[in-house]
């Protein structure tokens, strides 16, 4: 099966400090929500039921490997640092010209 390349794993305190960085500002505080309270509010919240079903994802390390990818198409992931920039730097522009033009 061939994947997207994929970069080393990471946890998500890496990837939010990624775009923190980017952005030039300071890393938000970080807090998770067990899967066993995802799951109770499931009961009254598909959207949180549907999330619940994929709680495994992050009860234990989900790795991705796009070796095979990588060697058959000769391609390689974009780095963090790289991806966070021009996905700040985008959103960031999105952001300006959806702006009201001031005066």
């Amino acid at each position: 099966m061939l994947h997207a390349p994929t970069l080393p794993p990471l946890t998500q305190r890496l990837l939010v400090d990624a775009f923190a960085a980017a952005a030039g500002v300071g890393a938000p505080r970080l807090t998770g929500t067990p899967g066993r309270v995802v799951r109770a509010l499931g009961v009254v919240m598909p959207s949180m039921r549907e999330i619940g079903e994929l709680a495994y994802q992050f009860d234990r390390p989900f790795v991705m490997d796009s070796t095979a990818s990588e060697q058959l198409l000769g391609l390689s992931p974009t780095s963090l640092v790289t991806a966070a920039g021009e996905t700040v730097r985008w959103w960031q522009a999105d952001l300006a010209a959806a702006s009201p033009a001031r005066t």
